[in-house]
């Protein structure tokens, strides 16, 4: 009942105004409990295993992480996102493993400093609300995904990648090469075999532009 009168008083723009993952991120940076560090991981390394719990959340300032479960990548995460937050108050086992696909910057979070924070407010719950929303969106938008056939899917899938960490160059909106062939044939759930038929349908069509020597995937424009 007052989670529901608590969001009673707030309209939709509000919440996302003064409770997104940047309000979040200052308000940790500020608050005199909590001590974060800066740190470089290296490519290919886990900052969460599955069927484990972890005592950090992390916040990513640059690079790339693929989201997996069991042998099955289901999203990414890239500059801008919290990992972590799924097992922070019970410190569960952790429901997925999150592995970076480059080397990557972030802060890390002491797990009960940050919850020691989170208590201190009496909204707190809100910024874990949208986390966990968010979460569950992109459980849903790769479901969706997996409902699409062929070369539909792997249009949409590599629209929804453009618009996440594409940057335009030269006309074209390039993908980090750390999205290779494989690494998208295994998060679209298509062989090695199909996905390069695919690609050349794509590329007949105009929505792949040639490739260049660092990378797999350029979207028109």
């Amino acid at each position: 009942m007052m989670r529901s009168n608590l969001m009673d008083m707030y309209n939709e723009q509000e919440i996302q105004s003064n409770f997104d993952k940047q309000v979040l991120l200052t308000n940790l940076l500020e608050s005199s409990v909590v001590h974060p560090q800066v740190k470089k991981i290296k490519r290919n390394q886990e900052l969460i295993h599955e069927g484990e719990s972890t005592d950090y959340v992390y916040y990513m300032l640059s690079g790339v992480a693929s989201v997996k479960k069991e042998a099955n990548i289901f999203g990414f995460i890239g500059a801008g996102q919290f990992v972590g937050f799924d097992t922070l108050f019970l410190n569960e086992p952790s429901t997925y493993t999150i592995r970076t696909r480059e080397m990557c910057e972030v802060y890390v979070f002491d797990r009960l400093e940050v919850m020691e924070y989170l208590f201190s407010l009496q909204e707190g719950w809100i910024f874990f609300y949208l986390l966990e929303k968010e979460e569950s969106q992109q459980l849903l938008k790769y479901q969706n995904f997996m409902r699409l056939k062929g070369v539909a899917r792997l249009d949409a899938v590599l629209q929804d990648l453009a618009h996440t960490f594409g940057e335009e160059e030269d006309g074209v909106i390039v993908l980090p090469k750390s999205f290779s062939k494989q690494c998208i044939a295994d998060y679209a759930n298509f062989s090695l075999n199909t996905i390069t038929s695919l690609i050349k349908e794509l590329r007949r069509e105009g929505f792949l532009a040639p490739t260049t020597k660092d990378t797999y995937f350029c979207l028109a424009k």
